[in-house]
């Protein structure tokens, strides 16, 4: 059992799972409960899913903050221009030097193979600058939340309906 889904709930905004036992038909039973701290109903997970699903549940737990801090932070105007700005300068620097590498490089007399080989350079070097921009203005945690997201989305999770 992985630390902070037990019996003892941790205190989130974001609610948690509370790990009952065993279901009648041996899967892991659990409570989900709420950001209120009651009770929104149980779930099954097959006992060798377990870990994982406790595992990624934590790193939600985890990251979930982070990503709600730095919304909260950079929802502001003048925030939302500067990292716009950062992104077209990323991009454009990509751009650039995707253009100025084939041309300062290329040794080929044919002016076709020039002329796709800077094309080929500034393609590879724009989408270099879209990654750089997405991952320089991407928030802290989303990726291990998009993870874990995508872990308990391949799970065999089955909710468990009360008499």
């Amino acid at each position: 059992m992985v630390n902070g889904i037990n019996n003892i709930l941790p205190t989130s905004p974001f609610g948690s799972v509370q790990r009952l036992g065993f279901s009648e038909n041996g899967r892991v039973l659990y409570n989900v409960v709420d950001s209120n701290g009651k009770s929104a109903g149980k779930l099954t997970v097959p006992f060798n899913e377990a870990d994982t699903f406790e595992n990624a549940y934590n790193d939600i737990l985890e990251s979930a903050p982070k990503i709600q801090e730095y919304v909260t932070t950079h929802s502001k105007e003048d925030t939302l221009s500067k990292r716009k700005a950062v992104s077209q300068a990323l991009i454009t620097t990509g751009g650039v030097i995707g253009f100025g590498l084939p041309v300062m490089f290329s040794k080929s007399k044919s002016a076709l193979k020039n002329i796709l080989m800077t094309g080929t350079g500034v393609i590879i070097g724009v989408l270099s600058g879209f990654v750089a921009a997405y991952v320089t203005t991407l928030p802290p945690g989303t990726i291990q939340f998009a993870k874990a997201s995508r872990k308990i989305g391949k799970l065999d999770i089955q909710s468990v309906k009360d008499n």
